[in-house]
């Protein structure tokens, strides 16, 4: 094999192996009640530090849970997880508000989750986490340009994410059954 194939061949496979890497971990942007919605756990939490993992794969952080916004069980969660991979988090000692999945009785969180520093929240975003769930019955779909101008009376509130707006309001049902965007208090 000359040595331009092999130049070639080892271009094209650090430029595959690259892509795969930037590739791991893709999040598609959504309204924080979205993420609300679809996970298991929504909590305030501190986190006390990065603590020994008794599952290969992934890093465990001891957490103390301050408040807690929504969980399927009432069980204490004192450690959390997260992948080991481009998808993982990597936490300091401080509170965040944290969402995410429970897989084998383990809370995991990674980088397409809620993972936001509590002091960085504005008020609206701390108020609004006491509405997401009444909202949960709603659909928020993404919408560009003038298909965000057409009122759609249903279940769902249309979201362009550039408008900020929205992005500081919650999508509720109103008295006659269907949602619109509402201003937290």
């Amino acid at each position: 094999m000359s040595a331009a194939v092999s130049v070639a061949l080892l271009f094209f496979f650090s430029v595959a192996l690259n892509e795969q890497v930037t590739e791991g971990c893709r999040c598609l942007q959504r309204h924080p009640q979205q993420d609300f919605c679809s996970s298991d756990i929504v909590i305030r939490a501190k986190v006390i530090g990065k603590v020994s993992s008794t599952v290969p794969g992934l890093t465990a952080f001891k957490i103390q849970t301050i408040e807690t916004f929504k969980q399927s069980d009432k069980k204490r969660i004192q450690v959390i997880y997260s992948p080991q991979t481009s998808c993982g988090i990597s936490l300091n000692n401080g509170e965040y508000l944290l969402s995410g999945q429970v897989q084998n009785g383990r809370v995991i969180v990674d980088l397409c989750d809620l993972v936001e520093p509590w002091n960085q929240l504005s008020q609206v975003q701390k108020a609004s986490l006491s509405m997401y769930q009444k909202g949960c019955v709603c659909e928020i779909s993404p919408c560009t340009g003038e298909s965000c101008l057409i009122e759609i009376l249903q279940k769902k509130c249309l979201l362009s994410l550039d408008d900020e707006k929205a992005l500081q309001s919650v999508c509720l049902p109103g008295s006659d059954g269907f949602c619109r965007w509402q201003q937290s208090s």
